[in-house]
């Protein structure tokens, strides 16, 4: 099996172990964190160092490929940066859960988890680094732009437009033919009926709280 580092130690890369596990398909060398000591146990694999041990790493395990394991979308993003600032031709690969359900046409791209019970309907596209946490779902027809995110629960009907680096938060519901923005932020629970636009937050059922959010 291919070997693997996973870049972060919080619960969403124990997430990401149990899928790994699963797969049967990546050898997991251990985990990168910054802010854990060397050798800390995180579900069965050990921190091996922090990001400026990286390079060094990927050359001694002989390192297939990395997963991030963030779920905050702006941190995964941040750690993009920084990884590939000093790597820059580590490969980034998907992670997919046994249980996610698939339509046929469906391209994972790199770096994009998708986790238990996630379903994606047809003729939808994900953007690099997204997230579609435990049984969240996919409308037909929508489109997730590069390091947004569905947690847990969430619902989205078909043809809805997800910007870049948005999270749609646990268990809110979005219509059909529906487009967030950039940025933007969907409160747990929330119902949206109409479009919202980037850099907002938005609460309710339905929704009826828009604030700004700092760009």
């Amino acid at each position: 099996m291919k070997n693997v580092l996973i870049y972060g130690a919080s619960g969403h890369s124990k997430m990401i172990i149990d899928i790994l596990i699963k797969n049967e398909k990546y050898n997991i060398i251990g985990l990168i964190d910054s802010y854990k000591p060397i050798n800390t146990d995180v579900y069965g694999y050990k921190i091996l160092g922090d990001l400026e041990l990286l390079p060094s790493l990927l050359k001694k395990h002989n390192v297939y490929g990395m997963i991030i394991g963030i779920g905050d979308n702006n941190a995964r993003y941040n750690a993009y940066k920084n990884i590939v600032s000093i790597a820059p031709n580590v490969e980034f690969i998907p992670v997919v859960h046994p249980s996610a359900i698939l339509a046929k046409d469906i391209i994972i791209p790199k770096g994009a988890v998708i986790m238990a019970g996630a379903i994606i309907n047809a003729n939808s596209k994900l953007g690099d680094f997204c997230v579609l946490n435990t049984k969240s779902s996919l409308g037909h027809d929508s489109i997730m732009a590069n390091f947004s995110s569905l947690a847990s629960g969430v619902t989205t009907g078909g043809n809805v437009q997800i910007g870049v680096s948005s999270a749609i938060c646990i268990s809110a519901t979005i219509i059909q033919n529906v487009t967030i923005g950039d940025y933007t932020i969907v409160g747990a629970g929330s119902l949206v009926l109409k479009s919202i636009g980037d850099y907002k937050q938005a609460i309710g059922v339905p929704i009826h709280t828009i604030t700004n959010r700092e760009s």
